[in-house]
């Protein structure tokens, strides 16, 4: 449960390797929030049977998705790969994050964690400026292959308080 609350905190690790340069994506300036989806049933497949409804029921009351709100500026999208770093540096894992491309429309990388069990493909699509859609295909030891879909949504050029 622990590794999938990482995932959610959006590509999470301590070190990016930047083989290829990090571009950042088309998107407005200002408040930001992303939502996650996560395929409980899914999830649930790789477990067997015999603790599948404990583990639903463990998922279904625990799992609730926080809505992760964000103030994006100027020096957070010039400086992204430090924002990155700093972001995963707090998650703490111990995980490597290898970009393969950046484009201000796309992002794709490749993050594999120190535990030897946990393996996530990661794909950013800039729909537009105001929408951003990522798709996390993660290999987490014994939960097995989970899909997680994130989508970025613009709501304000100001930001509240406190983000």
């Amino acid at each position: 449960m622990k590794k999938i609350t990482v995932f959610l905190l959006i590509i999470i690790a301590n070190q990016v390797n930047a083989d290829v340069e990090i571009v950042p994506l088309d998107m407005e300036l200002g408040y930001w929030e992303m939502t996650t989806e996560v395929d409980i049933e899914e999830m649930l497949a790789n477990i067997p049977k015999e603790q599948r409804e404990m583990m639903r029921g463990m998922l279904t009351s625990k799992m609730k998705l926080p809505i992760v709100k964000q103030c994006i500026t100027q020096d957070t999208l010039n400086d992204m790969q430090a924002q990155m770093k700093k972001s995963f540096k707090s998650a703490g894992n111990d995980c490597d994050l290898q970009v393969t491309k950046s484009t201000p429309q796309e992002f794709k990388g490749v993050l594999t964690c120190a535990d030897g069990e946990t393996k996530a493909t990661i794909s950013t699509k800039s729909i537009h400026s105001k929408r951003h859609e990522s798709q996390i295909n993660a290999e987490m030891g014994s939960m097995g292959q989970n899909n997680i879909k994130t989508v970025g949504e613009w709501k304000s050029a100001t930001c509240p308080d406190g983000i």
